[in-house]
Order: structure tokens, then C-alpha cells, then sequence
């Protein structure tokens, strides 16, 4: 299934990208579909954002302005994102009530920068001016003289004026005149659309993560457990580690990655999951592949001498060894944007390091082909014997597996 996001960008004084509004769209129709709830389709946005595309390759070096409702400033979503390249812009229905202002008001402390979307010049909310630092004014909704009253009053008060929805070139050089910052509208550029490939995964884990997550102390090796056995849930929290931190952190596990993101900021990544259709993936197959081949290289480096204590990279190895095809783009583009060790991202791309060989002896037998499997094990220090019986314990461990959470499945539908 294709996913979709729209960005537009917003200009300084002259005409340079400081940033891009970044727009939900659910098809390759480039408007908004109405009938989408304004939290919903902010998740859904930030879900195809940070997972499929990653936020870097959105903006590059830029800003993304993204929109956000009562219910998303009260569910901690903010918090997940970047003070480096995000904007808070609250949509202008969203009302003062106590616990929004203390939400803003810990957003401000925290470092994020917060604009009203749509202002015209009666809008009635006065704490939420004084909590934001950009003021994005309608030009189709205020008259002329309404945007200079409010160009006029919020200047003084130190904020920083985008004009938004600017059609014209006269409008840009007007607004350009009155002391506006920054411009956004169909006369730069209309929202360009930017598609990718979704990658849907199984409702049985999403219940069962959701169950463990909501335990009153959750044990995170179980958590752990169930995500590296999905290629769908491993993929997207390493998509969501090296979004939401610069640390230069390489990550040689799933345990590592969460530990790194923590069970509360992953819980509500999860619930944003969760928004999008849960459906089973259509390639089945490649997924039963995926589960098949991180068992047997976690029980291959169990018994290879030179693999002692790497268990944990290649069992994520096997489970990202079928991404690439989920996601029809070629592995050396995929590997680019996950926080991997160096070595994992060698023996993707074919290069001599530790794993290759133990990679290869896993897709030669898998394939039937026996010419090189001596040398293979040879070179990890590996029973041949052994391999035989590590792979039909994988088999059946994927297939029981697999099965269950079938079954799984099939009580989420009827229920």
C-alpha cells in the first residue's frame, strides 16, 4: 500500500527555505480529506513522518511546522519530537483550558517553539499569544486592515509574523512592507507531494505489546521479545530511534533500541501506530522468512565459536534480512536511514566483516545452495553438522509462531 505526506515550504524575507509545513494526505490526491479527525490525521502524519520516510529526509536541515489539536497537546505526542527541527502549531480551535495552558506552558519550558495556526484578528484566546513565539496569519480570512492591526499589536509584543496563504505577488511585496518574517502560499509553491511504501504489520502483536505495556510494572526483556520477532514493529523502532535522537548511537539489538527510546516514549509511539489500519502484511511469506532466518542465526552464532555473545545482532539480521523487498527499495538506501552498527550494515551491502559469513551460510542452505557451506562454517568456526538441526528448529519455531499469531488474528477480527 502507498503512504503519503504533503510538505510546503515556508521562505524568509528573500525567498530562502527556513521550513515545511508537513500535511496529511490518505491518497495521491493532493488535499485534505475532511472527513479525517484532525488528531487522527496529525498521528497518521507523524507515524508516515519519523517511520517510513524519516523526518531528516522530509526537511533536511530545515523545520517542520506540524499541526496539533487539544487531544494530541494532551496525550505527551509533542514531547517525542525534536525542539531542534519541530514547531508546535496549534490549530486555532484548541482552547485555553487549564490543563492545554499547562501542557504549552511545559512545551515552552522544554524548549519548542509554538505557533497559532490560522490567525485571524478577533481570535479570542490571549494566554495561548503569550505562550507562542510565530503568529501565522490568514491572508484570505483578515482584510488588509485586520492583518495590519495585528502585524501593528503583536510586533511590539516581540512576535515573529508568518504570513500564510499569500496568492499573489503583491501580497508577498505588501507583507514584505508591513514587517512580515515569513511567507507561506500557492504563490511560492503548492504542497508537494512525496510518496513511499507502507509497511503493515500484524494486529495479534500490536494487542500483545499493548498488553504487556499497560502491566503495572512491564517487563521489559518480554517487550523486547515481542518486538524482534516483527520485521513491521523492529524496522519502525529503529526508523523512531534515529528520529528522535542525534546521539550517533549505533544499535546492535532491539533490547538496545528500547532501552535508548524507554517504555514510556515507545508506549505513545505505539498508540500512534495503532491509528493506522491494522492489517496483516500481504507478504506473508517474506515475513515467515524474516522469522525463520533470526532464529537460525541466533541459534548459529549459539554454536559458532567466533559468534559467541552475538546472538542479538544476528537474530535482528534475520529480521531485517527481507526489508528491503517489504519495502521495494534497494537494501543500501534502506540500511542509510537505520541507526545500525557498522558491521550489520556491511554484511547488508555484501562487505567483508564478522556477520558475512554466517549471513551467507543462512541464504546458501536456505537457497539449496551446499558448494560453499563448508567454507562458510569454516570460517565462523561452526559445526556442519549442527546446521541441519538449527535449521529445522528455526522452521518449526516460525511456523508455531506464525501460527499463533494467526490465531490471534483471527479473535482481533471477530471480536
Amino acid at each position: 500500500m502507498d503512504i503519503f505526506v504533503a510538505r510546503q515550504p515556508i521562505f524568509n524575507k528573500n525567498l530562502a527555505v527556513i521550513a515545511y509545513e508537513l500535511l496529511y494526505r490518505d491518497s495521491d490526491k493532493n488535499y485534505f480529506n475532511t472527513s479525517i479527525a484532525s488528531n487522527i490525521a496529525t498521528a497518521i502524519l507523524l507515524m508516515n513522518s519519523y517511520f517510513h520516510f524519516g523526518i531528516d529526509h522530509l526537511v533536511g536541515q530545515s523545520t517542520a511546522f506540524i499541526n496539533f489539536d487539544a487531544r494530541l497537546i494532551h496525550s505527551d505526542i509533542p514531547q517525542l519530537l525534536s525542539t531542534k527541527n519541530v514547531v508546535i502549531e496549534i490549530l486555532e480551535d484548541v482552547k485555553p483550558e487549564p490543563h492545554t495552558l499547562e501542557k504549552l506552558e511545559r512545551l515552552r519550558r522544554d524548549g519548542y517553539t509554538i505557533a497559532i495556526d490560522d490567525f485571524v484578528l478577533d481570535y479570542p484566546y490571549h494566554e495561548i499569544i503569550n505562550l507562542s513565539q510565530i503568529i501565522k496569519v490568514d491572508f484570505l480570512n483578515n482584510s488588509r486592515d485586520d492583518i495590519q492591526k495585528i502585524c501593528y499589536k503583536y510586533r511590539k509584543q516581540g512576535k515573529l509574523l508568518l504570513a500564510e496563504k499569500v496568492e499573489t505577488h503583491e501580497d508577498f511585496e505588501w507583507a514584505k512592507k508591513l514587517g512580515f518574517d515569513y511567507f507561506q502560499g500557492y504563490f511560492f509553491a503548492r504542497p508537494h507531494m512525496i510518496k513511499s511504501k507502507d509497511l503493515t504489520g500484524s494486529s495479534s502483536q500490536f494487542l500483545r505489546l499493548f498488553e504487556a505495556l499497560q502491566e503495572s510494572e512491564p517487563d521489559f526483556k518480554k517487550i523486547t521479545r515481542i518486538i524482534e520477532i516483527d520485521v513491521f514493529l523492529t524496522y519502525k523502532l529503529l526508523r523512531i530511534v534515529n528520529s528522535s535522537f542525534s546521539l550517533g548511537t549505533q544499535i546492535a539489538s532491539v533490547h538496545q533500541a528500547l532501552s535508548i527510546l524507554g517504555i514510556n516514549a515507545f508506549s505513545k509511539w505505539l498508540s500512534l501506530a495503532s491509528l493506522q489500519t491494522l492489517s496483516k502484511s500481504h507478504a506473508t511469506e517474506l515475513v515467515k522468512t524474516a522469522m525463520v532466518r533470526s532464529k537460525f542465526l541466533e541459534h548459529m552464532a549459539f554454536h559458532a565459536t567466533s559468534l559467541e555473545g552475538h546472538e542479538d545482532e544476528l537474530a535482528l539480521m534475520g529480521i531485517l534480512s527481507v526489508i528491503d523487498v517489504l519495502l521495494q527499495e534497494p537494501m543500501k538506501e534502506v540500511v542509510k536511514n537505520l541507526p545500525l552498527t557498522p558491521d550489520v550494515k556491511k554484511t547488508f551491502l555484501g562487505e567483508e566483516n564478522l556477520y558475512l559469513y554466517p549471513y551467507q551460510l543462512c541464504l546458501a542452505y536456505e537457497q539449496g545452495d551446499f558448494s560453499n557451506l563448508e567454507a562458510y562454517a569454516d570460517m565462523i568456526e561452526y559445526d556442519l553438522h549442527q546446521l541441519s538441526l538449527d535449521y529445522i528448529d528455526a522452521v518449526k519455531w516460525a511456523e508455531g509462531l506464525f501460527s499463533y499469531m494467526n490465531d490471534l488474528d483471527s479473535e482481533f477480527v471477530t471480536k
